[in-house]
C-alpha cells in the first residue's frame, strides 16, 4: 500500500470528493491495512490540525467543527437541525470525527490487538455515509407509457421483456427495462400502407430509450413525448417531439428524417442531434453533434408547411425564441446532452433555471420564497445522486439554502 495514495484518498474522504470507485478503493484499504499502517495514516492527518484543536475535552466538537470548514461549507443553523435537515457534508464530517476519535483511542488503550476494532470504525464510516435526511428523494429512472395506434396504454417499466404487441407489418419489443425496438418485417402490401402512430411519454422523473422502426434511436429525457409511426412509408421519416430528446438518425438520403419540435422542424438525412422543446421553456434549441441538419420555422395554417431558414455544422445550437426569431449560436456540447450522458451540468445558471430541471428528474414542486437573479449557480453533478446531494452541493457557495418537506422543495436565498 503506497502512503501517498492512502493520504491522498484520506483527504478526499474528509473533503468529499470520492467518487464511487475511489470511496470502495478508500474502504477496502482501510479494512487491509496492516496496524502500522492505519496508526500511522491517522497520527499524520491528526498532527496536521493546528494546536488549539487537538483533542480534549472539548477537542470532539472543535474537529467537527474544522472538518466542515475544511470542505468549505457552512453547518445548518438550528432549526434545520432540529427539522432533520443535516446537509451530507455533515455526516462526512461526523464520519471523520467518529474515525480519528476512535482510532487513537483504539491505540491508546489496546495496542496489542486493535486490527479486530478497525473492522468496526469502517462498518461505522459505512452506515454513517447514508443521507440524513428523513424524507430524502431518489432520482429518476427508466419509466415510460407507450400508447399504441389503438389507445391501449402499455406501461413499460411494469410489462416485462419480450413481445409487447404486432401492429401491421411491425412487432414491438421491449429489449429491457429502460429500451425499447420496433422491428419491421415485409408483409401484407396493404398493412405495409396503413399509416399507424404511437407515442412513447416519460413522466417526471423517467427516462427512456426507443429504436424506431427504420434503426434510428431516441433517448428520451423525463417529461418528454415522442409521436412516430409504427413503419415509415412515403418520401420522409417524420416524428414529433414535446420535451427534450437525442437522436441518433439512421442513414437514408431517399427518406428525409424530420422533426417536428414546438413551432420548429428539423430535416436530417443521418446524424446525431438533441432537440429541447419543452412547453414551459422559452427557447426551442437544436443541438448538432455531428453531420448536417436543416432548422426551419412551421408557417401556421393548411399543411403546415415550413420554409429552411438555417443549416446547422456539428458544434451549433439554432435558438428559437416566442417570438420565432431563429438565432444560431456556438453549442456547449458537453452541457446540451449531459442528461442523456447522467449528468447536470449547470453553467452561470439562474436558481430558476436549476430547480427547473431538478424538478423535472426528481418530480418534485418548487417554491421560492426568495431569489436573486443576479446570482447564478454552476456545478457538475450525477444525476444518479439524492436530491440532498444535488442540493448540498449548491449549498456550497453559500448565498442560498433549501428545505424538503415530502415532495416540496422550499427555496431559501
Amino acid at each position: 500500500m503506497k502512503k501517498e495514495r492512502l493520504q491522498i484518498l484520506f483527504q478526499s474522504y474528509l473533503e468529499h470528493n470520492l467518487s464511487e470507485s475511489e470511496e470502495t478503493e478508500f474502504m477496502q484499504i482501510l479494512s487491509g491495512a496492516t496496524d502500522d499502517e492505519l496508526k500511522r495514516l491517522v497520527e499524520e492527518c491528526y498532527d496536521t490540525l493546528p494546536e488549539t484543536y487537538k483533542l480534549d475535552d472539548e477537542g470532539s466538537d472543535r474537529v467537527y467543527r474544522l472538518l466542515v470548514k475544511r470542505t468549505n461549507t457552512k453547518v445548518f443553523t438550528p432549526s434545520f437541525r432540529r427539522g432533520g435537515y443535516f446537509t451530507r457534508i455533515a455526516a462526512v464530517a461526523a464520519v471523520a470525527l467518529i474515525f480519528i476519535t476512535a482510532t487513537l483511542y483504539i491505540f491508546n488503550t489496546d495496542k496489542e490487538n486493535p486490527a479486530k476494532e478497525i473492522n468496526k470504525i469502517v462498518e461505522i464510516a459505512k452506515s454513517m455515509e447514508k443521507p440524513l435526511y428523513k424524507n430524502d428523494i431518489r432520482p429518476g429512472g427508466n419509466k415510460a407509457v407507450l400508447t399504441l395506434a389503438d389507445g391501449t396504454k402499455v406501461v413499460l417499466d411494469d410489462a416485462r421483456e419480450g413481445k409487447l404487441q404486432e401492429q401491421g407489418n411491425t412487432t414491438i419489443i421491449k429489449l429491457d427495462s429502460g429500451r425499447l425496438a420496433y422491428n419491421t418485417k415485409s408483409g401484407s402490401p396493404i398493412l405495409e400502407k396503413i399509416v399507424q402512430y404511437n407515442t412513447l411519454t416519460t413522466p417526471r422523473g423517467g427516462k427512456y430509450c426507443v429504436t424506431l422502426p427504420d434503426g434510428t434511436v431516441v433517448w428520451l429525457n423525463a417529461s418528454t413525448t415522442l409521436r412516430f409511426p409504427v413503419a415509415f412509408v412515403g418520401k420522409t421519416r417524420k416524428v414529433e417531439i414535446k420535451g427534450e430528446a437525442y437522436f441518433e438518425v439512421a442513414k437514408d438520403e431517399a427518406m428525409p428524417f424530420i422533426v417536428k419540435a414546438g413551432n420548429s422542424e428539423i430535416k436530417v438525412l443521418g446524424t446525431h442531434f438533441n432537440v429541447m422543446a419543452y412547453a414551459d421553456e422559452k427557447l426551442v434549441k437544436t443541438t448538432l453533434l455531428e453531420g448536417s441538419v436543416e432548422v426551419s420555422i412551421l408557417k401556421k395554417g393548411e399543411g403546415e408547411e415550413s420554409t429552411p431558414v438555417m443549416t446547422l455544422e456539428p458544434g451549433e445550437q439554432a435558438q428559437l425564441d416566442l417570438s420565432n426569431a431563429l438565432t444560431v449560436v456556438k453549442a456547449d456540447l458537453e452541457e446540451a446532452i449531459a442528461w442523456k450522458n447522467g449528468f447536470f451540468i449547470f453553467k452561470n445558471e439562474p436558481i430558476e433555471s436549476v430547480m427547473q430541471k431538478l424538478s423535472r428528474w426528481y418530480d418534485v414542486n418548487v417554491v421560492y420564497e426568495t431569489t436573486d437573479e443576479s446570482i447564478l449557480y454552476s456545478a457538475n453533478i450525477s444525476r444518479a445522486k439524492n436530491i440532498s446531494e444535488v442540493l448540498r452541493k449548491l449549498e456550497m457557495t453559500e448565498t442560498i439554502h433549501f428545505k424538503i418537506d415530502g415532495k416540496i422543495i422550499t427555496v431559501l436565498q
